[in-house]
């Protein structure tokens, strides 16, 4: 356990710092890149994720051993990260949006993987309170780190130029990546006995073939109608990041800012729902959800009314749902853990996981469109809209009880 609190701390500061929903969009709005061209960053990054789930869900459920495939997903999350900079440093425009899709992309990918692998073997080393636990010193101490670094090096590069500081935390970012690789090498790993792994169009035919069985399980459906709204809300935080960016990327705290409310609100979720959490998933997700959504109505609001010059306002609201959305995460996380059976965990996780996606680039690519065409505040609305829907949603969720893990009659 030492070495996944250690790992996960580690590898919380990498994600704060290199932000794929908040510092690379900010970074490509700062690069002047069209606002459509922002925005779908988030479509590109889901399909990176769908395609994961497609391909790669049996292969990740058959692997015995995973901390080592763990490390190369952390080095190679990095190595993109260094990647866009560099080319965002030596080359034109178009080379530049290039780069961006193809790093969203290969990002997406990746996590997904890694994200397929963690559900697995936290579920096979925690039990369901040490991995409360564990997801909320993760985010504590992630957060805490982030924040420090941050203001040391806001403090240690406020006279460098924009692009120069930008990119100085996320080369951070990348450094903290390969150092949580590293620490993951250490964990003894315990000993399965599973068939080998299908690959290329069987693994795809066997993600769609064990998709579509999942539809049989009562407890599947029931988590899935639970799910679909949260999507809305997940795509609160690059909205509200895109937001700021738009009004602050000039500015020599913009970046700054954000970066520390979003680690601040990963400090404050910690404590905010453990205790929550430990008596009821539910009650944080729809929590979670009504917080977006009252967020979302004064971001609007304030836009109108032309309030929102001060950085600070924008940070702010993505603090809330910074907050927020972390709650929601490791609640739904957590409930799917308990709730899934051990033989279909990897399975139901990727089916469940690439009808969201799909639903996510589907909408993320829409809002982009409208935020290109219009403005991003009626994008923000939408997702207010889905953030109340999804606080019904999750209000009317019921704990299943065993049996509902049995074929539906």
């Amino acid at each position: 356990m030492p070495v996944l609190a250690s790992q996960s701390v580690l590898s919380q500061v990498a994600w704060t710092m290199g932000s794929p929903s908040i510092v690379l969009p900010f970074l490509a709005v700062s690069l002047e890149m069209p606002m459509f061209l922002a925005g779908a960053l988030v479509s590109v990054r889901q399909a990176g994720n769908m395609i994961s789930d497609m391909f790669f869900a049996v292969p990740v459920s058959a692997k015995q051993q995973k901390k080592r495939s763990i490390a190369l997903t952390e080095v190679a999350i990095g190595a993109c990260l260094l990647a866009a900079i560099v080319v965002a440093a030596i080359g034109g425009s178009p080379m530049v949006a290039a780069a961006f899709v193809l790093a969203f992309f290969a990002i997406g990918m990746i996590e997904e993987v890694q994200a397929l692998m963690f559900t697995d073997l936290w579920g096979d080393h925690l039990r369901s309170k040490s991995r409360i636990w564990m997801s909320y010193l993760q985010l504590g101490a992630g957060g805490l780190g982030a924040i420090g670094l941050t203001l040391t090096l806001h403090h240690l590069t406020s006279d460098n130029p924009p692009f120069s500081r930008h990119s100085t935390v996320i080369a951070v970012s990348a450094g903290f990546f390969v150092l949580s690789g590293l620490s993951i090498l250490a964990l003894a790993e315990l000993s399965r006995s599973q068939p080998q792994a299908q690959t290329g169009r069987r693994a795809a035919g066997q993600f769609l073939s064990d998709a579509r069985a999942m539809f049989e399980f009562a407890w599947f459906r029931r988590y899935l109608t639970m799910r679909l709204p949260l999507v809305g809300v997940s795509l609160s935080v690059p909205f509200f990041a895109l937001i700021a960016a738009e009004a602050h990327h000039g500015s020599a705290k913009g970046l700054t800012a954000l970066i520390i409310s979003s680690a601040t609100g990963y400090l404050v979720a910690a404590p905010l729902w453990q205790l929550v959490n430990m008596k009821s998933h539910r009650a944080v997700m729809v929590a979670g959800s009504l917080m977006v959504g009252v967020t979302g109505v004064v971001l609007v609001a304030v836009h109108y009314l032309h309030l929102d010059h001060d950085v600070h306002l924008h940070a702010i609201a993505l603090f809330v749902a910074t907050v927020a959305t972390t709650g929601i995460g490791s609640a739904r996380k957590l409930y799917f853990i308990d709730t899934a059976p051990k033989e279909q965990r990897v399975k139901a996780s990727a089916a469940i996981k690439s009808i969201c996606r799909l639903v996510a680039i589907v909408g993320s690519a829409g809002l982009a469109a409208v935020a290109h065409m219009n403005e991003v505040a009626l994008a923000v609305a939408f997702l207010t809209l889905c953030s109340f829907w999804s606080a019904i949603a999750c209000y009317r969720l019921v704990t299943p009880q065993p049996k509902d893990a049995e074929r539906a009659t």
